[in-house]
Parts: C-alpha cells; sequence; structure tokens
C-alpha cells in the first residue's frame, strides 16, 4: 500500500491511549489507528485528555483538571502543529478548546472517532455534540448514519474495527493445544452471556470459556489474548446486534486471532464476507447446529477459521483503514473502492436503520 502522499503528515491522536491501564488495553482500537496511521508514513503524536487531566488533580471530574487538559491541548497543538486532528472519545475536551485551536490553525483538519453504537442515546448526544465543530466524523455504525446525523457541518463516515498485523498476532487455527471449543467475552453480564450459555448447554461435550460469569471474571492485557487463543472458535455478539455494519472490536479479535468466529447474520456483515469465512447463525437453533457441526468437523473448521483471519487481516486491516481516514479527513481522492463501500452503496441491500435482532 502506497504511503507516500502522508509521509511527514503531522497526526496529534487525542484520546485515551497508553494511560494509567498499565498495558491493559493494547489490543483496542487506538493503539491499532496508531499503528495503521504510521504505515502510512505520518509522523503521529499521542496526547492522553484523562492523565493530562489527572496530573493536575486525582480527581477525573474535577474542573481544574478538565481546564488544565483543554489549555495543554491548545500548547501541544502549538508545538506540534499537527495537519490532522483526530479525536478518540475524548469527553475531556471541549468544543470551544477545538474552535480556539481552528482559529489558530485555520488550515488544520479535525475529525472525531467514534466506535459505540449510533442506537445508544447517550452516544447519539456526543455524536452530535462534536458534529457541531468537527470536519469530519467516523464511525463504526454503517445505518443510519446519515438521518442520525442529517443538517450537521460534519461530513460523517462509517468505518470497521481496524485488525492489526503487530497486534493480531494469533492462529487459532494452527494449534491443537487449546483448552477450550469456544470463546466468549463480556465486560458486564447482560442476555448476551444468557443466550450464549443456553446454545452450548445444547451440544454435549462442548467446552466453553465464557467471561463474566461465577468463577470467569473479565480478562485484561496480556491475559485476554491468551485466553481467547486458548479456543478454537468464538462468538461475536454485539449488542445490539442489528445495526447495519456495527460490531464490537471483539469481532476484529477474534478473527484476526484466528479463532472460528460466529456472527449474527443480523448484523449485516454476510455483505462483506461469505460463509466461507465467518459462521454467520440466524437464531439460536442455527447457532447451536454450527457450533455442533463445527465441533465434530474440525477440518472444515480450520479452513473457515484460517479464510476469516486471512480476509479480516486484509479487507479490516489497520493501515487501510487509517488511509480511508486520512483520505477522507483531507479530502483526497479515494486510492481504492473500500470493501465496506462496496457494502454500504449496494442498492439491493435494505434501508431500514435496524434489522429483527437475534439475541434477547
Amino acid at each position: 500500500m502506497n504511503s507516500s502522499n502522508y509521509s511527514g503528515r503531522k497526526v496529534l491522536l487525542v484520546g485515551n491511549v497508553f494511560g494509567r491501564d498499565f498495558g491493559n488495553s493494547f489490543y483496542m482500537i487506538l493503539p491499532k489507528l496508531l499503528h495503521g496511521l504510521i504505515r502510512n508514513g505520518c509522523n503521529l503524536h499521542a496526547f492522553n485528555d484523562r492523565e493530562i487531566a489527572r496530573a493536575s488533580t486525582p480527581l477525573l471530574t474535577s474542573i481544574t483538571g478538565w481546564h488544565a487538559a483543554n489549555r495543554k491541548l491548545i500548547t501541544t497543538c502549538r508545538n506540534f502543529r499537527p495537519d490532522l486532528l483526530l479525536l478518540g472519545h475524548c469527553e475531556v475536551i471541549r468544543n470551544s478548546t477545538l474552535a480556539a485551536i481552528r482559529d489558530e490553525m485555520p488550515d488544520i483538519r479535525i475529525a472525531y472517532r467514534n466506535v459505540d453504537a449510533l442506537s445508544d442515546g447517550p452516544n447519539q448526544k456526543r455524536v452530535k455534540r462534536r458534529a457541531e465543530i468537527v470536519d469530519k466524523i467516523f464511525v463504526t455504525t454503517a445505518a443510519p448514519i446519515l438521518e442520525t446525523l442529517r443538517g450537521s457541518r460534519a461530513e460523517v463516515y462509517f468505518i470497521p474495527n481496524p485488525v492489526d498485523s503487530a497486534i493480531d498476532t494469533g492462529r487459532a487455527f494452527m494449534r491443537n493445544d487449546q483448552d477450550h471449543d469456544v470463546f466468549f467475552a463480556v465486560n458486564t453480564k447482560d442476555s448476551r452471556v444468557d443466550f450464549v450459555t443456553e446454545a452450548i448447554s445444547q451440544v454435549p461435550g462442548l467446552s466453553a470459556d465464557i467471561r463474566c460469569t461465577p468463577g470467569k471474571p473479565p480478562v485484561f492485557g496480556a491475559a485476554y489474548l491468551a485466553a481467547l487463543a486458548n479456543a478454537r472458535m468464538g462468538i461475536s455478539l454485539s449488542r445490539p446486534d442489528n445495526a447495519y455494519l456495527y460490531a464490537s472490536d471483539r469481532m476484529s479479535q477474534l478473527l484476526g486471532n484466528g479463532l472460528l468466529t460466529f456472527v449474527s447474520r443480523s448484523t449485516g456483515f454476510g455483505d462483506i464476507f461469505t460463509d466461507n469465512q465467518i459462521a454467520f447463525f440466524d437464531g439460536p437453533d442455527e447457532l447451536v447446529d454450527k457450533l455442533a457441526f463445527f465441533a465434530r468437523n474440525d477440518r472444515e473448521r480450520r479452513k473457515v477459521a484460517e479464510a476469516g483471519w486471512a480476509a479480516g487481516h486484509s479487507l479490516f486491516a489497520s493501515e487501510r483503514v487509517a488511509r480511508y481516514i486520512l483520505e477522507q479527513s483531507f479530502d483526497d481522492p479515494l486510492s481504492e473502492n473500500y470493501p465496506w463501500l462496496q457494502a454500504i452503496s449496494n442498492p439491493a441491500r435494505p434501508s431500514q436503520p435496524q434489522r429483527k435482532s437475534m439475541a434477547h
């Protein structure tokens, strides 16, 4: 992938990256985008708004700390002179601060990246607030983004959660030593845990590692990737599971590390991936049937898992996603017809905001 167009372009990434989680979230989206931007030749600098706020006072909610973080972001922009200010979920930073930066640096581009579902009311408010000041918004829900932000000054685009070759290094389809057939993880117990637990209970002899259940707390950092790699298959079930092309980053983590990945058809990811790459299911009965089939047919499980791994690392590669962000942020011609654009622009696709949910 040619990165010459962005060689030396300065990007200031603002968000909760390399903070006091002490490496617990090294596999999350911001570090992957950081890698992708660098691979595109960018001169990258990171500003952790939460840590800067805490440096002035122990309390993240302190007005003193928030004031300090906003002042220091302006100082950082003066010192670094970024071409692109790329915002994550940096709620500490005020729109008035972004306006002040733009006043001083009228050529700067400001973009906002949001990875939570647009169906969530509070998240819609966060996105709409940023839409008042930024140039571009990148969200991980493909529909109904235009309806949600119609009339805003910002242009809105869909991006998938990236897969990164330096982070997603697992090859579960090559291993023979896993302890579990299935891995499923959420950070807070909800109906998805019951849904998955019930499905697995209907396949005799199936071994599962379900996180956020009694005796199986959520796990993070290297221990998370180790637990993930200790299974042959993984279930990606987001909340919601019926918004077009929305998934938590769990789906990219499972695909990227070579597990056979189960995804609800209601997400619409069948418009990008095939049944030979992902184990799509339409409701609990099909999930049970496919879990049982792949548990019995290990060769087929490995074949589909490897194909999904290869597709994830290609279609959703962090450098590819980062390049799309750069091209749209700078209003440059697109270097390719990105896979997710092909899916969204297909006139045969339904236009309704959401599809029927599979998990209750």
